[in-house]
């Protein structure tokens, strides 16, 4: 064989190796940032909504668009429900049998609440009573909360209460009815439930196990529509925060002071705040675009560094917030003085 020849051959090799090396490698890693997007903007305009309602603290926000958008909370029967059409913030008045504080939906017609009582859906003209789950072993049913990839596949989670004990539950609706999934006997409360579909066919959900005999610990579990398994455990306090949120259709996870991803099998974080005034909610539109909120006010992270977009005293406390290409709502607490705030962004 030629010289030419052998060098033309080993290089081929050379080529066809680093290409199976660089596929495989693909394979095994985790999905990064798209570093391709610009870094997102700040300069939002803020204005404030403040609604005094007695005994009701609003406590959960969902929207379609920013002119249709949904706040809810347990307290009074007939202001637990609010809406904002783009102008202002209304409500009905009809007392309803439920304390409501989970919230999703798929449109201005597709919109459902659970809390404490029946799951209640809104088809674009008034709230019906759809689905409630009695069982003579649980003195309590409580959903906290509600997420769906499609209309005909939405889940609902939250725990049970019998006399000596509380367990976590899991139901399902199919376009069709709503049915209790059987996860077993698991002690942890369902707080969040969300599923990323660029990366992972299986859902991902906060919880919250109690122990009344020591410190109570918060979970991350992965759920594959049967079954649970725990990815993390901490001690819960201020210290130790989990959360989960979609964001640009992937699950990112707030995990004590970092935001992380977790795809194949390992977590892998995208920034840390050092900041001892952190809480348990992020929103945003991409990896790029993520508000983070503090007990002073709320953070932003564009994709290079973390600052204050708003700031506030620590009396206020946000409870959950949504994110709009153009603008972006927090819902917040005032204990204090019986309020509850929304805060409305929207870049100039």
């Amino acid at each position: 064989m030629k010289r030419k020849t052998v060098v033309k051959y080993l290089i081929l090799i050379i080529v066809i190796f680093t290409i199976l090396i660089a596929q495989n490698s693909c394979k095994d890693s985790p999905v990064a940032p798209n570093n391709n997007l610009q870094p997102g903007r700040r300069d939002y305009t803020w204005t404030v909504d403040t609604l005094f309602i007695p005994f009701t603290y609003l406590e959960r926000i969902w929207g379609s668009s920013p002119n249709d958008v949904w706040a809810i909370g347990s307290g009074d029967a007939d202001k637990t429900i609010y809406h904002y059409d783009g102008n202002k913030w209304s409500n009905d008045g009809k007392s309803r049998g439920i304390n409501p504080f989970a919230l999703w939906g798929f449109g201005p017609d597709d919109v459902w609440i659970g809390g404490y009582g029946p799951l209640y859906h809104y088809d674009g003209k008034d709230w019906n009573r759809d689905f409630e789950y009695v069982n003579p072993d649980f003195i309590h049913l409580g959903i906290q909360d509600i997420w769906g990839d499609s209309p005909d596949n939405v889940w609902a989670i939250g725990f049970a209460d019998s006399s000596d004990v509380r367990i976590g539950v899991i139901f399902h609706y199919n376009g069709n009815s709503w049915n209790r999934v059987n996860i077993g006997f698991t002690r942890t409360t369902m707080m969040r439930i969300k599923r990323g579909e660029k990366t992972s066919d299986n859902y991902f959900i906060w919880g919250i196990r109690e122990n009344n005999e020591g410190d109570d610990t918060t979970k991350i579990l992965e759920f594959d529509g049967r079954k649970l398994k725990e990815l993390h455990s901490s001690i819960f306090d201020r210290y130790h925060l989990n959360f989960v949120q979609l964001i640009d259709k992937e699950v990112i996870f707030l995990i004590d002071n970092g935001l992380f991803y977790y795809n194949y099998g390992k977590f892998k974080k995208i920034i840390e705040n050092d900041s001892i005034k952190i809480l348990d909610n992020i929103t945003g539109t991409n990896i790029k675009n993520i508000f983070w909120s503090m007990r002073d006010g709320i953070t932003h992270y564009n994709g290079l560094n973390i600052k204050y977009v708003l700031n506030f005293s620590d009396e206020i406390r946000i409870r959950e917030s949504i994110a709009f290409d153009k603008e972006v709502f927090f819902l917040a607490n005032n204990f204090n003085n019986s309020l509850s705030i929304i805060y409305h962004g929207i870049l100039k």
